[in-house]
């Protein structure tokens, strides 16, 4: 017998609009999308039912016109993480990680870009701007003083500006090069650090470098969000505008071509269709800007244009 893998099953099976004026979404554990827009906090009523009521609003919410930079929920599916995107002064980094079903919770001081839970109660995030260096933590979202939170350096010398950061299902963490400045890696640039490696930096040992210790994986749009699916395939957002044909699609990259980057096989090809497929959900604009998240309790992978609630 012969069974199809998700990488190569990926077909557009139907559309649906977020509320009005949501800007970041993710899955529940049960496969509800829970999303935000503005400081207001929507459920879907069922799985797959396209159907939201509001949740509620955040309390003590501080975020810019255009939103939120990102929404995670946690693990167990109990809690859900919120980047404020330095709030309405650029300047007041905040991380929100709330009760789902109360709201309940806490503000913590971090900079960031974009967040990945590592279990339920520590978060990746990613953080720095178009001139530095930029670099991931590891967040206690248990930390006492949200003002003063444990949040080291895991991984820095990203020559450019962050970009998404996720974690496979064998706990090697990934993060990218989002607009490469000093280099020398480029826009869009992946490297995974294994997992032995950057627990050993989260315990107090040598930080890790982006460009010297990590394994290159693959260079496609401007990494950012990254993500897997059930089967371990690495999902891609983003673009480089830049650059011809990096944008307007989403890269999936697939599991046994990351697997054997991992194994000192090379990065993989983004111009083999073998091993990266680009989805393109929306064929009558050829300017898409996408994000990307995934439901793994229903198996769907939801795109989205930056501009659009689609």
């Amino acid at each position: 017998g012969v069974r199809g893998d998700a990488f190569t099953g990926y077909q557009l099976v139907g559309r649906f609009s977020l509320p009005p004026e949501a800007a970041v979404f993710d899955a529940l554990a049960d496969g509800r999308i829970i999303a935000l827009a503005g400081a207001n906090v929507y459920v879907e009523s069922a799985p797959a039912s396209r159907s939201f009521s509001f949740l509620g609003t955040l309390p003590g919410a501080d975020f810019p016109s255009f939103g939120a930079a990102f929404l995670v929920v946690s693990p167990d599916g109990t809690r859900l993480a919120v980047g404020n995107n330095g709030g309405a002064s650029f300047a007041n980094y905040r991380v929100g990680v709330f009760s789902v079903a109360a709201l309940s919770g806490n503000w913590f001081a971090a900079a960031h870009f974009d967040g990945a839970w590592i279990d339920d109660t520590h978060l990746a995030l990613t953080a720095g701007d178009f001139v530095n260096p930029s670099f991931v933590t590891v967040l206690d979202t248990t930390s006492a003083d949200p003002n003063n939170p444990t949040n080291p350096t895991i991984i820095n010398g990203i020559g450019g500006a962050s970009a998404g950061v996720a974690l496979d299902p064998a706990g090697n963490l990934y993060t990218g090069n989002g607009f490469a400045s000093g280099g020398p890696s480029g826009t869009g640039a992946v490297r995974a650090f294994l997992i032995a490696d950057w627990t050993a930096a989260l315990s107090g040992g040598p930080v890790l470098n982006f460009e010297t210790d990590g394994i290159a994986v693959v260079d496609i749009l401007s990494a950012s969000p990254l993500g897997f699916d059930n089967e371990g395939n690495l999902f891609v957002g983003g673009g480089d505008f830049s650059q011809a044909n990096e944008f307007d699609f989403v890269a999936l990259v697939r599991a046994s071509a990351i697997a054997d980057a991992l194994a000192g096989m090379g990065p993989v090809n983004p111009g083999d269709p073998t091993e990266v497929r680009r989805l393109d959900p929306d064929p009558a604009n050829d300017f898409n800007f996408f994000s990307v998240a995934y439901n793994p309790a229903l198996g769907r992978l939801y795109a989205k244009d930056a501009g659009s609630t689609l």
